[in-house]
This record gives C-alpha cells, sequence and structure tokens, in this order.
C-alpha cells in the first residue's frame, strides 16, 4: 500500500493525531489571499521549483555549525510528495508539495489539521505571510538572490536568502522565532541559517542524493618538483701549500617548486608571522634531516597571508644549494620535503616531497 493511499484510508480524527493528510496536500492550493501575487511574480518556471531548492529524498542529511555548536537536520518517511524534517524544530516537522504547488514548499499544520503555505521559492520580491497571530506569525520576503555563501561544505553561488519578521505582540514580548534568515543553494538545500537568537550556522557537510558535500572528499592538496631527478657536484681539486687557498668546487643547485593547490569547496587561509611562507628540509636515507632552506634564508619581520578560493593553487619556489649544514657537498640519496609554515595550525599545514639523488664526481 503506498503512503498517500494508506492516509487517504484514515479518518480524519486519527489523521489528526498522527501526521498530515497525503490527499489534502494533492488537492493544497497555492493561493495567497492576502496577497493576491501576481502570476508573473511567482516565477512560473522550473528554476524556482522546490526539488531544485529543497531536494527531498530519503538519506538526505545537512550537518551545520556555528560558535555556539552543531545542528543536523535530516529527511526521512518520504513519498507522495511528502517528507518528514528532523532537526528543524525540537519535533520533526512534516513538509510537502502539490500538484498545483510546486514553486512553494508546503508544511503541515497540526493543529489545524490542513497544509499552508510555508517556503515561497519563486517570489522574486513581493512579500508573502505565514500565519497573522502575534509573535507566532511572521512576515517573510526574498532577501537575496545569487549571492555566494562560502561554507566548510563548498562555496555555493546559485542561493536565494529568505528573510523571516516576527509579528510583534502590543501586549507581551515574544520569544525569538526559530530563524530569522534562510539560504538556500540549488540542487543542495539549505545551507546556512540564523537564527532568532542571531546565531549564524554554515553547512559543514551533507548527503543529498547519495552524493556527499564536499564532493568526494577534496581537500587541500600539495605537490613538489625539483628540475632534475639526479645531480652531481664536483670538489676542489686545487691542492695549495699556502693559505688562503683558492677552490674550484661546484655545488649542485637544486631549483625546487612547491605548490598548493586548495581542492576543498571553501576558501583557505593561512597567515604568517614573517615574509617566509613554506620552508624545505632536505632528508637523508637514514632520516636525518642534513639542511633546511630556513638555515640559510633570511626573513622580513612582516605579518602576511595567504588565502586561496576553491580550485585556486599558489607556487612558491627557490633554489637549494645541495650540501649540509657545515657547508660539506651532499652525497647519496636524499627526500626533499616542502611544507607551509603558518604561524598557527602546523600539523595541518600542506606538506609535499620529492626524491633525489647527488653524487661527487670523482
Amino acid at each position: 500500500m503506498t503512503l498517500r493511499a494508506l492516509f487517504a484510508s484514515l479518518v480524519s480524527v486519527v489523521v489528526v493525531a498522527c501526521g498530515p493528510d497525503a490527499q489534502l496536500l494533492v488537492d493544497a492550493q497555492d493561493v495567497d489571499t492576502d496577497e493576491a501575487v501576481a502570476t508573473a511574480e511567482n516565477e512560473l518556471t522550473s528554476s524556482s521549483r522546490v526539488s531544485v531548492w529543497f531536494p527531498s529524498a530519503t538519506g538526505n542529511t545537512w550537518t551545520y555549525e556555528a560558535s555556539t555548536g552543531s545542528r543536523t537536520i535530516r529527511l526521512a518517511n518520504v513519498g507522495d510528495g511528502m517528507a518528514e524534517v528532523f532537526g528543524l524544530s525540537t519535533s520533526s516537522t512534516w513538509v510537502g508539495v502539490s500538484s498545483s504547488s510546486g514553486n512553494t514548499l508546503m508544511r503541515w499544520d497540526e493543529g489545524a489539521g490542513t497544509w499552508t503555505s510555508w517556503l515561497r521559492f519563486g517570489f522574486a520580491s513581493t512579500p508573502w505571510s505565514v500565519g497573522t497571530a502575534p509573535c507566532t506569525g511572521a512576515k517573510y520576503r526574498r532577501s537575496a538572490t545569487g549571492t555566494t555563501t562560502n561554507t566548510p561544505a563548498g562555496a555555493f553561488a546559485d542561493t536565494r536568502t529568505i528573510a523571516i519578521e516576527q509579528i510583534p505582540s502590543k501586549t507581551a514580548l515574544c520569544a525569538p522565532p526559530a530563524f530569522s534568515e534562510l539560504t538556500f543553494a540549488a540542487n543542495v538545500g539549505l545551507v546556512a541559517f540564523k537564527t532568532g537568537r542571531g546565531e549564524r550556522f554554515v553547512l559543514k557537510s551533507a548527503t543529498v542524493g547519495g552524493k556527499p558535500l564536499p564532493a568526494g572528499g577534496n581537500t587541500v592538496s600539495a605537490s613538489l618538483t625539483l628540475d632534475k631527478a639526479a645531480y652531481v657536484s664536483t670538489p676542489n681539486t686545487i691542492r695549495c701549500i699556502t693559505t688562503p687557498c683558492p677552490s674550484n668546487e661546484q655545488t649542485a643547485v637544486a631549483k625546487a617548486t612547491f605548490t598548493v593547490t586548495n581542492g576543498s569547496g571553501a576558501s583557505q587561509t593561512w597567515s604568517f608571522r614573517t615574509g617566509c611562507q613554506f620552508d624545505l628540509e632536505l632528508v637523508a636515507a637514514s632520516g636525518l634531516v642534513v639542511k633546511r632552506l630556513s638555515d640559510e634564508r633570511a626573513c622580513t619581520m612582516a605579518l602576511t597571508s595567504v588565502t586561496l578560493a576553491p580550485g585556486q593553487s599558489r607556487t612558491w619556489s627557490a633554489d637549494v644549494v645541495l650540501s649540509d649544514r657545515d657547508g660539506l657537498q651532499l652525497d647519496g640519496s636524499y627526500t626533499a620535503r616542502a611544507r607551509l609554515i603558518p604561524s598557527s595550525n602546523v600539523s595541518g599545514a600542506p606538506t609535499a616531497s620529492r626524491s633525489f639523488s647527488v653524487r661527487i664526481a670523482q
């Protein structure tokens, strides 16, 4: 038996007590009698469909973070145009879409036993009301369109933000509403919201239609390249009986290029205490660090920072003389290891390595 047939077979008293009536959703009309909104304003286009802004599938989950903590919203019992939403409030909320309200997300009113219009994704500028009673009623309007919203789960450009203004009471102080602002991203759902207490939550991770966000778990990556795989140094062949003695020693120099790429869905920023933003060390096969680029490099005393947008890369380069800290020429197999050196979160700074060899010509 389908969910619709199950609900249709219930008597109205049971339906009101136990959940929404699917048949009432089918028959619901998205008509705003107070505003008498024109068809042109209602943007009857596929881009305004609820399915674009509030994807409904069993298992869809969105997790948000704020300075005060985290919240998770999930869908269950999806079917017949309806879904049960957990995490919007202290108890679950039923939402749905009727055949005549494809641009409006309906919400089940348990007390009245009816479906009511809630979020109108097709209204570009005309406000609408959800309830009229002081404190519990509110005025809604779209406050922003296409504004990029940066979150740990990604940067979303195709967005619609709905602002909510509580209807005040003339005789009593209203409790803060659950939400004062909701931001939706196309084909993702709710990506940010602000509570009536002023807390702003942004999307940290999600599973939408079985696909995770950030997509594929992409993170910040780094790579290191050297101009050669093998180097040759020549020793000093001049022998003197007096000082000072000239030298014809030629020590190989490796040209290193270190690249950091932001493969995540959100901008990444690193702050540095000096003008030196990365370091490179030479590691012998035994694991001993024989030299660091910072051993012989002077850094300007200035606070600097680097910000990479999603998909953006930044490259640093340096010439590294292949000798140890005492100036002795290196001979053997080594690993060059580069990393960013920010002023904080050093353990999480991007790193990369490359193996090479160097020999002293005889």
